[in-house]
């Protein structure tokens, strides 16, 4: 039992890690549109462009105590500056992954002068 129990915690060790590793936007944003319109029909489909621009940008990691609200504040500036100058450069007939990803860094920049 005791085997059986260790065995799972390494496991979902390695799983946690696995899931923590970063994509690059420019990378996870196209996958995403593909798998998403995959899953969804008309018209649930024409959000993948908002829902793959949320899941792809770079969430922070677990936030230590002090460095809590920086995190977030950052994480929510990206993703509000993104979802308003960004969705909008792209479809899912068009995904124009070069032009999003550009406008994403942009934000990037943006909201880290503001922290």
């Amino acid at each position: 039992m005791l085997v059986a129990v260790m065995i799972v915690m390494v496991i979902g060790n390695l799983l946690a890690q696995t899931a923590a590793q970063k994509i690059p936007f420019k990378e996870c944003y196209p996958a995403c549109l593909v798998e998403c319109k995959a899953g969804s029909k008309f018209p649930k489909y024409l959000k993948c462009p908002f829902t793959c621009t949320k899941e792809c940008l770079q969430q922070p990691s677990p936030p230590s105590v002090s460095s809590n609200n920086i995190d977030e504040s950052d994480y929510f500036c990206k993703l509000g500056c993104a979802t308003y100058h960004c969705v909008s450069l792209s479809s899912i007939q068009n995904p124009n992954v070069e032009r999003v990803s550009a406008c994403v860094d942009s934000c990037s920049n943006k909201c880290t002068k503001k922290n």
